[in-house]
């Protein structure tokens, strides 16, 4: 009696060390890859990261129980879209990172892009932005996301430009316009916020650019609705 009791426990624990190595290898579980500058990494006006749209995907993936991977080193401040695609050129390597960063991508299951928009912002601080320099922008996103497309099969999300005290609406516009064509010619996601963050509660303070916990969670919510 006391064998056939062995037995069924070590067939229960069996069964149990079975679905566990199935449920943290099940391939259902997402691989997030977060990708841009400092409002994608959640900087703030005091020279610190705070939490980002991207950290509350992270969160509401978690909390399902279906995140497997989350990398966002390569979402920091002053990143330039010209630098990520040099990055993705060289096939670029963090010293903490285990994988080449086309290798991670290669894996990931959704990526977010927010990039530009500081970059434009620092440019109009002290220089009028033209036509040209719009154009030079989207043209670096179209080689960005034909450079993306041969890497990976991942859904990507990218996030639209937005009107702020340096940026015009006039600007923002044009830059939408060029960026949804983008998203429709690469099948991705193209997430518009420039009339959402027109919420002044969304921001620090009237002379910062950088979101709030408000309007990066509102961001989120975009984000995860438009999946």
């Amino acid at each position: 009696m006391k064998r056939k009791y062995k037995l069924i426990i070590i067939i229960l624990i069996s069964a149990m060390f079975t679905y566990l190595i199935y449920f943290f290898n099940k391939e259902d579980r997402l691989r997030i890859v977060a990708l841009g500058d400092g409002v994608a990494s959640g900087e703030t006006p005091y020279e610190i990261d705070g939490i980002s749209y991207n950290d509350y995907i992270k969160e509401y993936f978690e909390n399902k129980k279906i995140l497997k991977y989350f990398n966002n080193k390569y979402a920091y401040k002053n990143y330039k879209i010209n630098e990520l695609i040099n990055d993705l050129k060289s096939n670029d390597l963090k010293e903490t990172e285990d994988l080449y960063i086309k290798q991670m991508l290669h894996k990931a299951d959704l990526i977010t892009i927010g990039i530009g928009e500081e970059e434009l912002v620092k440019l109009s601080m002290t220089n009028d932005l033209d036509i040209k320099y719009l154009q030079k922008i989207i043209a670096e996103y179209d080689d960005l996301m034909y450079i993306l497309k041969d890497i990976t099969e991942a859904k990507i999300v990218l996030i639209g430009f937005y009107e702020n005290k340096y940026l015009d609406k006039s600007d923002v516009i044009i830059l939408n316009s060029e960026l949804s064509n983008l998203a429709i010619k690469y099948n991705a996601i193209f997430i518009n916020i420039s009339d959402l963050m027109l919420n002044k509660q969304y921001y620090f303070d009237s002379e910062s650019y950088y979101f709030n916990y408000k309007g990066h969670k509102a961001i989120a919510e975009m984000i995860i609705h438009s999946l």
